[in-house]
């Protein structure tokens, strides 16, 4: 194995062990509390949380089950380089939804998948994700809006406004 196969190994384990501490951490999960979820001994999880070990699929499938976390999430977040995506979609768990509608389209299309171009796939996955980011610049926050205002004319410090959710600080 090259010295470059080893540091992109080593980079990939780094990533894993960022996103799955992170989602711990959010999740105000003891290192103990995950390891007895996942029926691990705690050395053993703490190897595993630490990207000691080879990825494991069985153990990033059983760690977000034990989290409630986005699995598929978690895997994709190595690719892309971005442990903070498996962080950010452990609630709404859109990779599930991508794999389990990915399921059932190849469930009715099956073997003619084959026939469908990847300049195809990207257009389409492109469109998807045009509509999902229109979808969420363009929400309609007219109800949360009134709700601010008239807490605001009662003299309360209140809002009703959606916050977005930011990952605990892993520094701690």
């Amino acid at each position: 194995m090259s010295s470059h196969e080893e540091s992109g190994d080593a980079g990939q384990a780094e990533l894993l062990s960022i996103a799955l501490r992170s989602i711990r951490k959010a999740r105000r999960l003891t290192a103990s509390e995950v390891a007895a979820a996942m029926g691990l001994a705690l050395r053993t999880y703490e190897r595993f949380e630490a990207g000691q070990d080879r990825i494991d699929l069985e153990r990033v499938m059983r760690f977000a089950e034990a989290t409630d976390s986005d699995p598929f999430a978690i895997i994709a977040s190595v690719w892309l380089k971005t442990p903070e995506f498996a962080v950010q979609t452990a609630d709404n768990k859109p990779m599930v939804v991508m794999m389990l509608a990915l399921r059932n389209f190849h469930d009715d299309i099956g073997d003619d998948i084959t026939l469908i171009e990847p300049r195809v796939f990207w257009g389409g996955f492109r469109r998807l994700f045009q509509d999902l980011t229109e979808h969420v610049r363009k929400r309609d926050l007219s109800a949360e809006t009134w709700l601010d205002d008239q807490a605001r004319r009662m003299g309360l410090d209140v809002s009703f406004s959606p916050r977005r959710r930011r990952p605990r600080d892993s520094g701690k």
